[in-house]
């Protein structure tokens, strides 16, 4: 788990990941695969650790993505729509312990 003071930042560095793991498959064996899910909110911090439903959220998007593939939040989306990140559409689910379904989109990285 990682935060990070700025959403793009967040969607930047997820892509930076992606990148360098599929830099890393190129030569090595087996191959790595890596899902990512982000979210944006205010979590709760104890202990030098990071709790609440803005990270059960992440979480619960993370488990949704495939492997290579960064999934996102509609919180995401709405603060970076309009900057030079290309979203898709992946559609609505339920998420494990929470009672409102939630949006999603995929960031169509290089």
């Amino acid at each position: 788990m990682a935060s990070f003071e700025s959403v793009s930042r967040a969607v930047e560095c997820a892509i930076s990941l992606q990148m360098s793991v599929d830099a890393y498959n190129l030569t090595n064996s087996p191959p790595l695969s890596v899902r990512i899910g982000l979210n944006a909110g205010e979590p709760i911090h104890e202990d030098g650790d990071l709790f609440g439903t803005t990270v059960i959220l992440a979480s619960r998007i993370a488990q949704k993505a495939a492997g290579g593939e960064i999934l996102v939040s509609n919180a995401v989306r709405e603060l970076v729509r309009g900057g030079r990140f290309s979203l898709v559409d992946r559609g609505g689910f339920t998420p494990k312990g929470l009672d409102r379904q939630e949006h999603i989109w995929a960031v169509d990285w290089p």
